[in-house]
């Protein structure tokens, strides 16, 4: 069956962890000052501020408004606000998550090539014995 008595996770060997690390320092280089990550994440968090500063106010407007115009103009903002807010915590939420996921992408396949390995070899073993 496995060769490990723990479970699924397999230690990776030495020179296939060290290959791993080395790509996951790669991932982390910043290419100069230009990072789409941290420039979209931080515009995210941007527009969810916007959205929620349009957001109040509209609300202390329309508490404030007399007629029903304006209490409609002033909800008609409001929904707009939401819907910027709503985009930058998307935004965030997306620009955030990429280098995480990526590290975990770039595991599964070492840890995955790791597998492969040892099918081979087990399979050559097999081969050799008939």
């Amino acid at each position: 069956m496995s060769e490990n008595p723990t479970g699924g996770d397999a230690v990776m060997s030495s020179a296939r962890l060290a290959q791993f690390q080395e790509e996951v320092e790669r991932l982390k280089l910043k290419g100069g000052g230009a990072n789409p990550e941290r420039n979209g994440a931080n515009l995210g968090i941007g527009l969810a501020i916007v959205g929620v500063i349009v957001v109040v106010i509209s609300w202390l407007s329309a508490k404030g408004a007399g007629g029903v115009n304006a209490k409609l103009d002033s909800q008609v903002a409001a929904v707009i606000g939401l819907l910027v807010g709503i985009v930058g915590v998307a935004l965030w939420l997306r620009n955030s998550l990429t280098s995480y996921l990526r590290y975990w992408l770039v595991r599964l396949i070492y840890e995955d090539r790791e597998q492969t390995e040892r099918l081979i070899q087990a399979i050559e073993k097999l081969a050799d014995k008939r």
